[in-house]
């Protein structure tokens, strides 16, 4: 089950410093270090053969530095594969380097942005490579379900799987096969134990930009209450999954709504696990 860290941890912890620079337009502090979690961060934007989702590089860019700035992940724990090195095969080498690579007892973190996709038929939602094709997703792209599974094989005591992304094949960042009409019933993705799933989106719903930047606005959220502290609504130096989730869906869907979209950050938990448990930042200065 996902652990909440000690509060032994965050007090002992020096306060934050604000870290030079930002994600984006998110400015980064630093928590206490997690050296026993790993991740792989995936973003495209240039895609071989499909229209480009505004601001995908950037925001993988963006989490992976929120990853070694503020959540203290080691540089050699982190890979991030971007664009034309990001393909289906170079993605599934990523997800096996977890698998054998991952000692028991730590944590995993994946992160997607790019374009997703249905499948027309089943309605079971992909994510697609550089190299995905939206007419033929079951053999070149990744089916979300199927990438929840493998990183609940790791020997991870716990994964967090974020993507920004959506599946319903209506516009923003997702696309269908040419002539498929946008009406497909998107199958909810259920995770497996020790998997938490934090998507941009509700199953039907379009992922788009933060408002006047090239960044998509789930991320650019979520690295503001993450990366900057904000979602410790309890200010006891600690960012639960819960909270990171109470704090970046009201404003995802306040802003969306600005710009006539409906967008509706959803978290889903593995079987028997708890978002109040799950302790994703640790070591905040305390308010």
């Amino acid at each position: 089950s996902a652990s909440r860290a000690s509060s032994t941890v965050a007090s002992s912890t020096p306060p934050t410093a604000t870290v030079a620079g930002g994600a984006g337009s998110a400015t980064l502090v630093a928590a206490s270090p997690q050296p026993a979690s790993y991740a792989l961060v995936v973003g495209i934007e240039r895609y071989r053969d499909l229209p480009s989702p505004t601001g995908a590089r950037r925001d993988a860019e963006g989490f992976a530095q929120m990853l070694r700035r503020t959540l203290g992940l080691k540089d050699d724990h982190v890979r991030v594969a971007l664009d034309d090195r990001a393909t289906r095969t170079d993605i599934d080498k990523h997800l096996e380097w977890l698998k054998t690579e991952v000692p028991a007892g730590s944590r995993v973190y994946f992160y997607f942005s790019g374009h997703g996709a249905p499948d027309v038929a089943s309605g079971s939602p992909y994510l697609l490579p550089f190299d995905g094709d939206p007419k033929t997703v079951e053999r070149t792209g990744l089916g979300l379900a199927a990438v929840m599974k493998g990183l609940g094989e790791t020997r991870a005591k716990e994964a967090l799987a974020i993507v920004d992304a959506c599946f319903s094949g209506a516009g923003g960042r997702s696309v269908l096969p040419a002539g498929a009409r946008p009406l497909v019933r998107v199958k909810d993705a259920a995770p497996p134990a020790r998997v938490a799933l934090f998507s941009a989106t509700g199953a039907s719903e379009i992922s788009g930009p933060a408002p006047g930047v090239a960044e998509g606005l789930f991320t650019r959220t979520l690295l503001e209450g993450l990366g900057g502290g904000k979602a410790d609504a309890d200010g006891d130096g600690q960012i639960s999954l819960a909270e990171l989730a109470g704090w970046v869906k009201p404003r995802v869907t306040r802003e969306a709504l600005k710009d006539q979209r409906a967008q509706t950050p959803t978290l889903t938990m593995g079987a028997g696990e708890s978002a109040d448990r799950f302790i994703v930042g640790y070591g905040y200065a305390t308010k």
